[in-house]
């Protein structure tokens, strides 16, 4: 039997990360959250912060930031829904800062949906490349 569990991290765009992991731990609103196989199902607020997926060996094989979010916890598998979710990693560095600059552009747009979007989208990715550095 596999001591596996999957987890998969979804925003509005798209799927990020599907796939098996010994171990993720989760940016909990009120502390970070170790999730395994068979662990009591749970459904949880996340803060922004990183996740880290871990493998056999007990090292970490991604970290993930996420821009706050809900997890479901099964006994199967693991499921984060966040606003914005970005892989933590230098070769990403590029294209989080032309992501921000973007942003920067659309933070004094007329239209006050769009610039509150993108003031909200200039704070995460500013964490983002805080993290990064």
């Amino acid at each position: 039997m596999s001591e596996y569990t999957n987890i998969e991290i979804v925003t509005p765009l798209q799927v990020l990360i599907s796939r098996e992991i010994k171990m993720a731990v989760l940016p909990g609103l009120e502390g970070d959250l170790g999730i395994m196989l068979k662990h009591t199902p749970l459904m949880t607020l996340l803060k922004r912060g990183v996740l880290k997926l871990y493998d056999e060996n007990s090292k970490i094989v991604e970290q993930i930031i996420v821009d706050g979010g809900v997890a479901e916890v099964k006994e199967k598998g693991i499921k984060v829904l966040s606003e914005r979710a970005e892989f933590l990693n230098p070769s990403n560095k590029q294209i989080i800062e032309e992501k921000l600059i973007d942003c920067k552009k659309q933070i004094n747009n007329e239209d006050k949906a769009i610039s509150k979007i993108a003031k909200q989208e200039e704070e995460f990715f500013s964490f983002v490349l805080e993290k990064i550095n």
